[in-house]
C-alpha cells in the first residue's frame, strides 16, 4: 500500500500528532527488523510483544510514519529524526491496522476469494490461485498468514493491478471469520469441510459449523457460495443463504463433480469432472484422496470467476505442492510421506488411507504425533484412531507423545500382534529407531499437529540413515 498520511487518518478515525497530512508512505510494516525507509509502522501489540517498545529501532530506520496508541511511548521527542515523519494516535493499533487494510481492499476494483475449512484450506487457496493467475494478476495470502493480523498484512499488500485476491481465513474461537469477512469482504466464499478442530475453545462440533458458517453469512446476495455437497455440516450452512451457490463432490449430485476417479500407483489421480455442462479430464500429480476435493473447490471457484476449462486444466498443472502435506520423496530406496504439517480426527483418517493405498513392496510404518486442541475429544479421538490404526494396512506404528500412545494401546489391543506397536516419548528415540529398522522398500508416514512437529523425526532420520 502507499498513500499519504491523510488516507490513514481517514482509514483508522485517527488523530494526527505532528507531520504534515500529506506525507508520503509506501508500505505498511509491523516487524521493526524489517520496516523499510519509508513505510508506516503500525505499532501492534501482540502476547509476546508490543511494537510501542521497538520505536527508536523504527525511527533510526527512516521510517515514514508510525500508528501508534500512547504516545508517552515516543523516544527523543525533539530529534529531528522524530520531525520528519508523521505520527497518527488511535485507541486500538491493532484494530487501526485492520481498518487501513480494508481501506486498501475498496481503494481500487477488486474481487476477493475466501477459503477456510477445517482441512485443505492452504491447499485449496494455491490450487485456487494457480487457476486464476492464467487470467488475473493475483495477491494470494503467504505461507499461513491467515489470521486478524496475517489477513490485514496480506491485503496491505496489494497493488493496483492486483485484480483477484485468494485469502486464506483461519479461526480457533467464534467470531473470528466474522472479523476477518468484515475486513476482508469477500465475493466468493469457500468452506473446505468442517470436523473436529479447535474443540478446545468452540467444545462442539456445531459450534465449529456456526464459526466457519460465518464466512457464508458474510457474502451478499452478488456473492458466491463454492459448497462441498459431500459435507453435510457445509451443505446445511448453504439451505438458507443469500449468496448464489455452486456445489462440489463426488458421492453426492453437485454442480462440479469428479467421476472415473483412478488411482494412479503412487503417482497421484486421474478423473473426469463434470463442470456444469463442460468435462475435464484431470490428472493430479499427488497423494491424498482428499486433494480430490480441493482441486473440485478450486475448479468451481475458476468457473465462477469466468476462466476457461483449458486455462483451468493448465493452471492446475502450475500448482506447486505444499510442503510437509502428503509430500512423498525416496531417501535410501524407503518412501517418505511427509504429512506433518497439521492433523486432527478426520485428517488422521485421510492419512491412514493414503497409508493402505501405497504401493509398497516393504512395510507400512506409520509414524504418529499428538493430535492437539480437541478439548474434552482428545482421548476418545486418540482411542478411534487407534482403532481404525487395528484394522489398516500398517504393519508398525511408532507413537510419540502422551496422547498418540493412547492410539497406540488401543491399536495393540484390537489388532494384537497384527501390528508391531512402539510408545515413545521423543523425537530422537522415533529416529533412532527407524534409522536401525526401516529398510528399502518400506514407506513411512508422518502426521501430528503442528504442535508435535513430526517432521523432526524425517530430519534426524534422514540426516543420519546411511
Amino acid at each position: 500500500m502507499e498513500g499519504q498520511a491523510k488516507d490513514c487518518i481517514h482509514a483508522v478515525e485517527g488523530q494526527l500528532l505532528q507531520g504534515n497530512p500529506d506525507y508520503l508512505f509506501r508500505g505498511v510494516s509491523i516487524n521493526s527488523r524489517t520496516v523499510s525507509k519509508g513505510e508506516l509502522f503500525v505499532c501492534v501489540k501482540g502476547e509476546r510483544f508490543d511494537g510501542h517498545d521497538f520505536l527508536a529501532d523504527v525511527i533510526s530506520r527512516e521510517a515514514a510514519g508510525i500508528i501508534l496508541s500512547d504516545p508517552n511511548l515516543l523516544p527523543d521527542k525533539g530529534s529531528q529524526a522524530i520531525k520528519n515523519l508523521f505520527v497518527i494516535q488511535v485507541p486500538d493499533t491493532l484494530k487501526a491496522l485492520q481498518d487501513l487494510a480494508s481501506f486498501q481492499r475498496k481503494r481500487f476494483p477488486f474481487k476477493v476469494v475466501a477459503v477456510t475449512g477445517t482441512n485443505g484450506k492452504s491447499t485449496t487457496k494455491e490450487m485456487i490461485a494457480s487457476i486464476l493467475e492464467t487470467k488475473f494478476t493475483t495477491l494470494k495470502t503467504q505461507g499461513n498468514l491467515n489470521n486478524h493480523i496475517g489477513l490485514p498484512l496480506t491485503l496491505l499488500k496489494r497493488e493496483p493491478s492486483q485484480e483477484v485476491g485468494v485469502l486464506e481465513m483461519g479461526m480457533s474461537a467464534a467470531g473470528e471469520i466474522k472479523r476477518l469477512a468484515e475486513i476482508a469482504q469477500p465475493d466468493i466464499g469457500i468452506i473446505t469441510n468442517i470436523s473436529e478442530g479447535h474443540l478446545v475453545q468452540l467444545k462442539s462440533l456445531k459450534n465449529i459449523q456456526s464459526a466457519k458458517g460465518e464466512l457464508f453469512d458474510s457474502l451478499t446476495k452478488e456473492g458466491t457460495a463454492i459448497v462441498n455437497a459431500d459435507d453435510p455440516l457445509v451443505l446445511e450452512l448453504a439451505q438458507s443463504l443469500r449468496a448464489k451457490t455452486v456445489t462440489f463432490g463426488i458421492d453426492q449430485p453437485a454442480d462440479v463433480r469428479a467421476s472415473e476417479i483412478e488411482s494412479k500407483d503412487n503417482l497421484g489421480f486421474r478423473f473426469k469432472v463434470k463442470l456444469f455442462d463442460k468435462t475435464l479430464f484431470v490428472h493430479l500429480p499427488y497423494l491424498g484422496y482428499c486433494n480430490i476435493y480441493n482441486t473440485l473447490a478450486a475448479l468451481a471457484t475458476g468457473y465462477s470467476l469466468g476462466i476457461q476449462e483449458d486455462a483451468m486444466t493448465r493452471g492446475l498443472e502450475n500448482y506447486q505442492r505444499m510442503s510437509q502435506r502428503n509430500e512423498l520423496t525416496q531417501h535410501n530406496g524407503i518412501d517418505l510421506i511427509n504429512d506433518s504439517y497439521n492433523a486432527n480426527p478426520r485428517s488422521m483418517t485421510e492419512a491412514l488411507k493414503t497409508l493402505d493405498n501405497f504401493k509398497t513392496q516393504g512395510r507400512r510404518i506409520f509414524v504418529i504425533g499428538d493430535m492437539l486442541e480437541l478439548g474434552d475429544l482428545s482421548i476418545p479421538a486418540h482411542e478411534t484412531l487407534g482403532e481404525e490404526i487395528s484394522r489398516s494396512k500398517a504393519n508398525i506404528l511408532i507413537a510419540v507423545g502422551k496422547l498418540a500412545s493412547l492410539s497406540a494401546r488401543r491399536a495393540q489391543a484390537l489388532a494384537g500382534e497384527k501390528i508391531q506397536v512402539l510408545e515413545l516419548n521423543e523425537h530422537q528415540e522415533a529416529a533412532d529407531y527407524l534409522i536401525r529398522e526401516a529398510k528399502g522398500g518400506d514407506c513411512v508416514m508422518f502426521k501430528g499437529s503442528r504442535g508435535a512437529a513430526m517432521e523432526k523425526i524425517l530430519q534426524i532420520f534422514s540426516a543420519n540413515k546411511n
